[in-house]
């Protein structure tokens, strides 16, 4: 395959524009039929939409971030940065316009239209039909998504453009609350949720395995689940994701270890280690000259190694010799390394969220922030996270854009099943995982049952919860039994971390009060594990929605007071008000 999956994106963008090619003349345009001839075709639209949705990532990640509380601007910020930051954006902010979110939904409706001619007269089989129209489909689903949960209204478009008259006809105009079912419907509609089984365009290309670069489409339903509330039904599809490997033969590394936040036990430093997590010296555990950071390794040039496998499931590469252009390395990276450094991590991140965390062994920082996505330069720090591909031997990879990895399933499929009436499992996966945490079963004499059967999540080791809130985490031998749970290696977000757990508080008294604690709890580790990387406004507005639905004002208190509010105390500026929800979105540009 020649060149880069940009440069089909170019030749499917010159077909399909959404607005600069309204007014061309029919006769010069290309017949659709003629580009849409046979699978072959179909696929090179779907890459080329993908390398026009990878000139998303730096908008993606700047509203999601620097409007919440973990990313501030530095002195260096130009007008537009600031007013994103203060959620006070100009009219012409470049930040704040739409349109390149519906350049790309305008190239997936056209898509799709086409898909449905091609299958009408068997330019496409069905199944090929099925895998194709689906992936589409829920990229477009996602940018809608990330449309509503920025702006106050979203124009809700799923024809193609094709002349003025058909953009002034659409006055389809939906707030969050009507887009979310709206999405739900047709992600429930799609002909499979299923990744792609076997086809060309899940190969390589330009030496870069495309399977990982595919939308889940499962887990794009489970995020509008819990959008909406529907805990069960985004716990089904988290937890379907989760399982990937559990029917495999124990020993089978990929198997054991995919999405299962596996860590290393004993590390002896000066070795390679084969997981992501925050390691000590074995023999050496206090001496903080011998802690390894591996956790930062995910964001580095090893995605070709196996253990990428199984922590990322969504991510794209961005190559030196190719567009699109990786412009996040410039927002980042300070001027000493080429970089314009015009967004930092804010005071408050650095001091109150990564660095009031104390690890197990008394090092007073939260590894995943200084030494993980921070790097210090001075008396400043400057965002890694997106520069660690320097530190590799992969010299054509320039970075990459990281959109659902195995730490955010397992913190949203905790959020769900808190929610869903499971607290302690919850509990569990945000701590020290299902193999580290007892479930506390005891005999009606009171007496505990053996350690080997409380690895089982349930009311009791007879009594397991029901899907999908099982798991089976036991590892032991007993006589010519050999127990080996799938999920044995599960250590939890904190606890590959090297963090201590965090206990409900004793006036959380009732089962209520733990799934109120926890939810606050979730969210708060999601900043520590995925800071930067473009879900924290999401986090916030979905658990802030929530919390107004159930008592007005708690979730404006929550979003703004208890957060991102915090970011302008320790700043000194003044930010916008954003105590009441009819302050939090911004206006479509």
């Amino acid at each position: 395959m020649k060149n880069t999956i940009y440069s089909l994106a170019i030749f499917i963008a010159a077909i399909f524009t959404f607005a600069s090619c309204v007014d061309t003349i029919p006769e010069e345009v290309v017949e659709s039929k003629n580009v849409y001839t046979d699978v072959g075709s179909a696929d090179k639209a779907i890459i080329g939409l993908y390398g026009q949705f990878m000139q998303l990532a730096d908008r993606v990640i700047v509203l999601n971030e620097l409007r919440a509380d973990l990313m501030d601007v530095t002195t260096n910020a130009d007008a537009d940065l600031q007013e994103i930051s203060i959620s006070k954006p100009s009219k012409n902010n470049a930040w704040a316009d739409a349109n390149p979110f519906y350049k790309v939904i305008q190239t997936c409706n056209d898509i799709m239209y086409n898909f449905d001619l091609m299958l009408a007269d068997n330019r496409l089989l069905q199944q090929e039909y099925a895998e194709r129209y689906s992936d589409v489909a829920a990229i477009r689903t996602w940018i809608y998504l990330q449309l509503g949960i920025h702006f106050e209204s979203v124009l809700y478009i799923t024809e193609p453009i094709v002349s003025k008259a058909d953009i002034e006809k659409n006055n389809n105009y939906l707030n969050l609350d009507a887009l979310l079912p709206e999405l739900i419907r047709c992600m429930e509609g799609l002909p499979t949720l299923e990744n792609y089984k076997s086809t060309p365009i899940t190969g390589t290309l330009d030496g870069y395995n495309l399977t990982q670069s595919y939308i889940d489409k499962r887990l794009v339903l489970a995020d509008l689940y819990l959008f909406n509330n529907q805990y069960e039904q985004a716990a089904q599809l988290y937890r379907t994701v989760m399982s990937a490997g559990e029917d495999k033969v124990a020993g089978n590394n990929d198997a054991d270890r995919k999405y299962r936040l596996c860590t290393e036990e004993s590390w002896t430093f000066g070795t390679t280690a084969w997981s992501y997590g925050i390691l000590n010296d074995r023999y050496k555990p206090e001496d903080i000259s011998s802690m390894h950071n591996a956790w930062r390794e995910m964001f580095g040039g090893v995605l070709g190694q196996a253990r990428a496998s199984w922590e990322h499931i969504w991510f794209f590469n961005y190559d030196k010799k190719f567009e699109p252009a990786y412009t996040l390395r410039k927002l980042f990276d300070p001027t000493s390394k080429n970089g314009n450094y015009k967004l930092r991590p804010s005071d408050y991140s650095v001091e109150d969220i990564w660095g009031a965390e104390t690890q197990k062994n008394g090092f007073n920082f939260d590894a995943r922030g200084l030494t993980g996505g921070i790097a210090q330069q001075g008396n400043d720090y400057y965002i890694k996270k997106y520069s660690y591909f320097d530190e590799y031997p992969n010299a054509d990879t320039k970075g990459g854009w990281w959109l659902y990895r195995a730490g955010m399933l397992h913190l949203r499929y905790a959020e769900a099943v808190n929610r869903a009436g499971y607290p302690k499992l919850a509990w569990a996966i945000v701590n020290d995982g299902l193999f580290g945490v007892t479930f506390d079963f005891k005999r009606a004499d009171g007496t505990a049952y053996p350690g080997d059967s409380v690895k089982v999540t349930g009311y009791s080791p007879f009594e397991p919860y029901p899907a999908p809130y099982n798991f089976d985490a036991r590892y032991a031998d007993i006589g010519a039994l050999r127990l080996r749970g799938a999920w044995r290696n599960n250590r939890g977000v904190r606890g590959r971390a090297n963090l201590p757990n965090v206990n409900f508080p004793t006036e959380a008294t009732t089962k209520q009060d733990s799934i109120l604690f926890l939810e606050r709890f979730i969210i708060a580790e999601a900043a520590r594990e995925l800071g930067f990387e473009g879900h924290r406004w999401e986090d916030l507005l979905r658990e802030a929605r929530r919390l107004n639905q159930e008592l007005a004002g708690a979730g404006n208190r929550f979003l703004w007071d208890e957060n991102i509010k915090k970011k302008f105390d320790r700043s000194g500026v003044s930010g916008a008000d954003l105590s009441t929800s009819d302050k939090w979105f911004l206006k479509i540009n």
